[in-house]
C-alpha cells in the first residue's frame, strides 16, 4: 500500500542537475538580495496556519514535475504525487513557506475478494477498518489533511475489504510551514502511520511494504479439481451401530465429497480479519469454490478442519491458514513478501456427526494441488 507514495520532489530539465525542489528554490547567488517568488493565487488561497488544505488543481502554475510520478497504496486509496512547488511568504512571515503538491486520488486496487454477506463463515470474525486518514507532519506540528471547508482530516472511508475507494480526482496539497520543516506525508490504518518523507522519499513504517506493482488480484491459471467422493461409513456399518431399520440414517452410506478449484486470488499487505500483515510479509487470500459437499444423508453434519485440510508451501517453508476461513470459501495464508510462486495443497480432513453424539473421522487420501505464480 503500501505507502509507495512520493519520492524526492525534484525539478529540472533534461541535461540539467535534478535537485529538490527546495534547493532550487533557495539558491541564490552569494550577495544578492532574495525577494521570494509570491504564492500563486490558488495556492495562496488556499494557505490556511495549522491545516494542510486540499483544494482543486484546475489553472495552477508554478509546480515542478517530479523526476517520476510515485503512488502511494493503502487498502482505500491510491495516492499519486507528480509536481511539487515552494514559495516564500515573505514579510512578515519570512520565516515561513508555502508549499504545494499535485496529488491525485484514486481507488486501490482489489485486496480480497467481493463478499455479498450470503456465504457462511465465523461470525466472531469481525472486519479490520481500512479507512484510510491522511495527515502532513512538519516536525513541529501534525496537520490535518483537510477540504477547504473542514477541520476534520481527509478519510478514504472503508469499513471493510474490499475497498471502493474515493472517484478519481486531482488536487493540490498547500501547507504554511516553517522554513526549516521537512514534511512527511501520513497516512493512518488501522492504528498503524506509514510515514512518507517528501524531501527525501523515505518510507518509514512498522507493517507490510508490499508495493502497489504487486499488491492486488493475482492470475489464477490453475485446473480445476474434479469432483471426488470420499466413504466415510458403508450402509453395512452404519446399519450395525443404528439398526436395520433406520432409514435415512444409514440408507447408501455416509460420504463426503471434495474437488472445485481456486476462483481469485489476491497478495495483499492489509487482511480484511487480520489487518496489516508484519514487515517482510503479505497476505495471500484466496477464494475457492464447490470444494467440500455435505453427505446425502442430510440428518448427518461434515465438519472441515481448515487448519489441517489446506497447507500451502513455498521456498520459506510451509503456511497453513492464517485463521478459519471467513467467508467459509475464503482461505487466507501469510507469507514471506518476495516469495514468487506457491502450492496450494488440499486434502480435507474432519468430522461427520450426528447429534447427540455420533462422530466419524475422514480424511482424503492423497491432496489436490494446485500452482500459483504470484507477480
Amino acid at each position: 500500500m503500501l505507502l509507495g507514495l512520493v519520492v524526492v520532489v525534484l525539478a529540472g530539465c533534461a541535461g540539467e542537475d535534478v535537485r529538490p525542489v527546495a534547493d532550487v528554490v533557495r539558491e541564490a547567488p552569494t550577495g544578492t538580495p532574495v525577494v521570494p517568488e509570491p504564492p500563486p493565487r490558488e495556492v495562496a488561497g488556499a494557505v490556511s496556519p495549522g491545516r494542510a488544505v486540499l483544494v482543486g488543481a484546475d489553472g495552477v502554475s508554478g509546480l515542478s514535475p517530479l523526476a517520476a510520478e510515485a503512488s502511494l497504496v493503502t487498502p482505500s486509496v491510491v495516492v499519486t504525487v507528480s509536481a511539487a512547488g515552494e514559495w516564500g511568504l515573505g514579510p512578515p512571515d519570512g520565516d515561513r513557506l508555502a508549499l504545494a503538491w499535485l496529488v491525485r486520488l484514486a481507488a486501490p486496487p482489489p485486496l480480497a475478494p467481493a463478499v455479498d454477506g450470503s456465504l457462511p463463515g465465523d461470525d466472531d470474525l469481525a472486519p479490520r477498518d481500512a479507512s484510510t486518514t491522511l495527515w502532513l507532519d512538519t516536525g513541529s506540528e501534525r496537520l490535518p489533511v483537510t477540504a477547504p471547508d473542514g477541520s476534520d482530516p481527509t478519510v478514504a472511508r472503508c469499513d471493510e475489504l474490499p475497498c471502493r475507494g474515493p472517484d478519481p480526482g486531482t488536487f493540490l496539497l498547500v501547507a504554511e510551514v516553517e522554513a526549516s520543516a521537512r514534511p512527511v506525508l501520513v497516512a493512518t490504518v488501522d492504528g498503524v502511520d506509514q510515514r512518507l518523507d517528501l524531501h527525501t522519499g523515505e518510507v518509514t513504517s512498522t507493517v507490510s511494504q508490499v508495493g502497489p506493482e504487486r499488491a492486488g488480484a493475482v492470475p489464477v491459471a490453475a485446473p480445476a479439481w474434479p469432483q471426488r467422493s470420499l466413504p466415510v461409513r458403508s450402509e453395512a456399518q452404519l446399519e450395525a451401530e443404528f439398526g436395520t431399520g433406520a432409514g435415512d440414517l444409514t440408507r447408501g452410506g455416509l460420504e463426503v465429497g471434495y474437488g472445485g478449484r481456486v476462483a481469485e486470488a489476491f497478495l495483499s499487505p492489509f487482511d480484511r480479519v487480520e489487518g496489516w500483515a508484519p514487515p517482510g510479509h503479505a497476505w495471500l487470500v484466496l477464494r475457492v469454490e464447490d470444494t467440500f459437499r455435505q453427505p446425502a444423508l442430510t440428518s448427518w453434519r461434515a465438519e472441515l478442519d481448515a487448519a489441517a485440510s489446506w497447507t500451502l508451501t513455498h521456498d520459506a517453508g510451509v503456511a497453513t491458514p492464517a485463521y478459519p476461513p471467513s467467508p467459509a470459501e475464503v482461505v487466507t495464508f501469510l507469507i514471506p513478501d518476495d516469495v514468487r510462486s506457491v502450492t496450494l495443497a488440499y486434502r480435507p480432513v474432519g468430522t461427520v456427526g450426528l447429534p447427540p453424539d455420533a462422530h466419524h473421522e475422514f480424511r482424503a487420501p492423497e491432496p489436490l494441488t494446485a500452482e500459483i505464480t504470484l507477480p
